[in-house]
């Protein structure tokens, strides 16, 4: 009877996260502020996604890490690139697998996204067309896994 209780406490917990379709569940939790990349060449990964991406930089520090915060064009979410001190090299992104890690981004039309992306130096990875999704694998030039998406139905709330 135990384990039948802990289960369903277990249960209650995963969905304790909440699910919904229309609002949050938890408007009191905490907000992504950044995502951290460690990358071999801050300055041109920062240019690239300003140039090409719609991106800001919104902070610099002159650090040894060459540390830039670039925000998206919702102004809401940040990248910060630098190349990490601690390590003696940056991660090779471009060996990894991109559903190992990846950058997603809404987008208008993903075949205009791949062409226009494409010339300005990414390489399309995979192009996918289902039924209420339509979604393009890249990478850009620094072998960054970014993906532009067009759904039926967002997965974002606001």
């Amino acid at each position: 009877m135990k384990r039948i209780a802990l289960a369903a406490v277990a249960g209650l917990m995963l969905v304790g996260c909440g699910t919904t379709e229309n609002q949050l569940v938890n408007p009191e939790g905490f907000v992504i502020e950044h995502l951290a990349l460690d990358v071999a060449d801050p300055g041109t990964t920062a240019a690239w996604w300003c140039d090409n991406l719609g991106f800001t930089v919104t902070a610099r520090k002159d650090d040894a890490a060459h540390t830039i915060f670039i925000v998206d064009a919702s102004g809401r979410m940040a990248i910060e690139v630098y190349r990490a001190q601690t390590q003696p090299v940056a991660p090779d992104y471009a060996s990894m697998d991109p559903l190992r890690l990846h950058i997603g981004f809404t987008s208008k039309d993903v075949d205009a996204d791949i062409e226009r992306l494409t010339k300005a130096g990414a390489t399309l990875v995979v192009h996918e067309k289902v039924p209420g999704f339509e979604g393009a694998m890249m990478r850009d030039p620094s072998g960054i896994a970014i993906q532009f998406v067009k759904r039926e139905k967002g997965v974002l709330l606001k």
